[in-house]
């Protein structure tokens, strides 16, 4: 694990939540899924909001910024796995299917006027059902997931990563390259990893108090810090740390 800083805190009060875009959005899409369909959500330029949804539908709305607004949209694709939600742009060759989300660019492409981020955006907001499997990431932009339960992927390459109110019944992972990443969880079932990783930012944990688990930490400029008591697994330096907390177990 590589970050500035990596700290592991008692649950704490949640942070307050976005405000709701005062425009109508320019997208919208929804649709009821079966239990435990993954819903995938892929940004290049813009944030990445995920909540619950109490419809029993994922509820899909893209909201446009830029000069060249008009140069990007979202498509929705069906998968055997569930639905894959990505921004689609007008100058840009991407590719949304079944095996993922590419980009294909070339020299002279990367170029012209609309690959300036800041000429053409597109911020996805999802309500998601409870019973859904979440993977929420953005190039540029940061990535919430609020509420979430199951499995949880998140990541960005130059946003923050916040995850808030997860009760997770598998595994959670959580990345930045050059932001900061920050999860709360509630509650914890099953035994699946946790892993929270920042390349240049600080990466900070609030998990449930009775929680079990071996914990490695790696820093290469930063500190290392703990709320919970440690019982050492090996050698410990101001850089990296390899301990249990209770009776040890999930990762």
């Amino acid at each position: 694990m590589i970050a500035r800083s990596f700290a592991l805190l008692l649950i704490a009060a949640p942070m307050a939540a976005h405000q709701a875009a005062a425009r109508a959005p320019d997208f919208k899409w929804e649709k009821a899924l079966a239990a435990g369909s993954l819903v995938s959500l892929h940004n290049l330029n813009g944030n990445v909001s995920v909540t619950p949804s109490t419809s029993g539908k994922v509820e899909v709305a893209g909201l446009k910024r830029g000069r060249y607004a008009d140069d990007v949209t979202l498509e929705v694709v069906e998968t055997s796995r569930g639905v894959m939600v990505c921004a689609m742009f007008k100058d840009k060759d991407v590719t949304c299917d079944e095996d993922g989300y590419r980009v294909h660019e070339d020299r002279d492409r990367r170029r012209r006027r609309h690959d300036d981020w800041d000429d053409s955006q597109i911020d996805i907001t999802v309500k998601v059902p409870k019973d859904l499997l979440v993977s929420a990431h953005s190039v540029s932009g940061d990535v919430d997931v609020t509420g979430a339960e199951g499995n949880v992927r998140a990541g960005s390459v130059s946003g923050n990563v916040r995850l808030d109110k997860l009760r997770a019944t598998t595994g959670i992972r959580a990345s930045s390259v050059s932001g900061d990443v920050w999860v709360v969880v509630e509650s914890l079932a099953g035994d699946g990893d946790l892993r929270f990783t920042s390349v240049s930012g600080n990466v900070t944990a609030e998990l449930p108090k009775n929680i079990d688990a071996d914990v490695r930490m790696r820093s290469v400029s930063g500190s290392l810090d703990s709320d919970f008591p440690l019982t050492l697994n090996g050698r410990m330096s101001r850089h990296s740390l390899e301990a249990r907390i209770g009776k040890g177990g999930r990762e």
